[in-house]
């Protein structure tokens, strides 16, 4: 079938997804565990916990989700609404009805964590399918990047609105009400909703004869043995797996980065929680235009190329945290809010390019999968994606509950012991250092760029339509072994990486 251009329609439908995936993280990310340990009597490492556990346990739910949406189309209701849309169109409600929860007041540590399971359950059900759009609707590098720049675009543009609505409401019922919490959560809860409907009408899927099974589903055992399989397979792409160590580790920087940063300001610099908001919001927003560089260079030079830029822009941000706050005593309050603001907003333009690395380079690796394995499963790939985010994510409340709790930070306290302080500026400062460190080792060694991925697919669609093995040429051989990290001879299903030891039985319908 003569494939479909993607539109603009398409790219603002397709955007819509980072509503939920951008917009509540950094909502959560911002004042959920402030929330808990501030107001609701929650001590730092219980909070942190909270958010490790709750995200832990459904870690595991990523790769089985990815695997699941891969399969769906088998089914009646796949068939009807979209292996991957008919869990866009169950986020709808649900996501209206599990987030707000998670912002009321006055209940059990217990009652969070089964609140938190929930509410990532519903997460992961649409985060998982729905970034495998882009891999779904094109495989021109071109209009990826178009999708997944949008979706950026639009992350960031939701990460604003959502950091907005604590002021907002600060404002409206006063500073530390627990309404406003509540009325936070509850209000982007909407706002969500509704973006996930405009995407479920303005996006679409791989035409149902295109998608190629090479085996039936099995029995129950089997299908297990076959995800255990997937999901450890995926992990021998090399491209795929030096993208996983990328993402990680940013995720746990930007995770921690996003958290930590409102504690230092309340605690560290003694500004209020408003302040904190419209601080965040307002950085966030500058942003827009570091992402526009950021997309330009991921596109020309690589992901790897882009973050060194993010690690020489975020360090520097986070020197100047350390000066402000050792120069703060000799500054009026706005100064410090001044001063403040233009630190931050550095940072968050590293903190867009960081964010937008793995974004970038996660719909080349199904291509970069099929030269090895001659399937498509954009599912697997985004499910063990998100299950390193959701790990990335429950490491970063493990530090900064763990990391507070060491250097003696008190539950509810207003002000905070000199100590306390210390261990603020570390988790700020010094911990993002080493964890950008560490992706920039890794990033090294990846050699995804837009000319060695058109010799890859352009060398996979050749070998599909009959074209010997025999006629690679020196370039592309050297693309396709570098990206995999299998010999040319062993590629293009000569391996025995999807075998499952065990004779399928006939498919399930439903």
């Amino acid at each position: 079938m003569e494939a479909r251009k993607v539109t603009w329609w398409n790219v603002l439908g397709y955007a819509c997804l980072n509503f939920l995936g951008g917009g509540t993280q950094a909502l959560s990310s911002a004042f959920l565990m402030l929330f808990y340990t501030m107001y609701c009597d929650i001590p730092a490492v219980q909070a942190g916990l909270i958010f490790t556990i709750a995200r832990c346990i459904d870690a595991v739910g990523n790769p089985v989700m990815g695997y699941i949406s891969d399969n769906f189309g088998r089914t009646r209701l796949g068939k009807r609404f979209g292996r991957r849309k008919f869990f866009i169109l169950t986020g709808i409600p649900l996501v209206l009805i599990t987030y707000p929860i998670l912002w009321t007041p006055g209940h059990s540590f217990e009652f969070y964590v089964v609140a938190n399971i929930i509410y990532e359950v519903v997460f992961t059900s649409v985060m998982v399918p729905g970034p495998t759009l882009p891999a779904e609707m094109t495989q021109v590098a071109a209009e990826k990047t178009k999708l997944v720049s949008a979706k950026q675009y639009c992350g960031t543009f939701a990460s604003t609105i959502a950091l907005l609505f604590p002021a907002f409401f600060f404002q409206r019922f006063g500073e530390g009400n627990l309404d406003a919490f509540f009325y936070t959560g509850l209000t982007y809860a909407v706002v969500v909703s509704i973006s996930l409907a405009v995407m479920y009408f303005l996006t679409y899927e791989r035409a149902p004869e295109d998608i190629h099974y090479t085996e039936e589903m099995g029995s129950v055992s089997h299908v297990l043995r076959k995800l255990v399989n997937d999901v450890f397979a995926s992990m021998r792409i090399r491209a795929f797996r030096l993208h996983a160590g990328m993402m990680l580790f940013i995720g746990i920087y930007k995770n921690l980065a996003a958290g930590v940063f409102t504690y230092y300001v309340i605690y560290a610099l003694s500004l209020s929680v408003s302040a904190t908001s419209i601080i965040t919001s307002f950085a966030t927003l500058v942003s827009f235009i570091a992402l526009a560089i950021f997309i330009t260079i991921c596109y020309r030079r690589g992901g790897p190329f882009a973050f060194k830029v993010v690690g020489v822009i975020v360090t520097a941000s986070l020197v100047g945290y350390y000066v402000l706050f050792q120069n703060q005593s000799n500054m009026g309050e706005e100064a410090v809010i001044v001063w403040l603001t233009v630190l931050a907003i550095i940072n968050n333009v590293g903190k867009a390019g960081a964010d937008y690395i793995p974004v970038f380079q996660l719909p080349f690796m199904a291509d970069i999968d099929e030269a090895v394995t001659m399937e498509r499963r954009e599912g697997i790939f985004t499910g063990v994606n998100g299950l390193l985010s959701k790990l990335a994510s429950a490491a970063e409340g493990f530090l900064l509950g763990v990391g507070l709790a060491l250097f003696g930070f008190e539950k509810g306290a207003g002000q905070q012991t000199a100590m306390a302080i210390d261990g603020v500026l570390v988790m700020t400062i010094v911990v993002p250092i080493v964890l950008c460190g560490i992706v920039y080792l890794i990033s090294r060694n990846l050699t995804l760029t837009k000319e060695n991925h058109k010799l890859l697919v352009d060398e996979v669609h050749r070998i599909r339509s009959g074209g010997s093995m025999e006629d690679v040429t020196p370039e592309t051989r050297k693309a396709v072994e570098s990206l995999t990290g299998w010999k040319y001879e062993q590629c293009f299903g000569h391996n025995d990486l999807m075998r499952v030891h065990d004779e399928p039985k006939s498919a399930h319908s439903y």
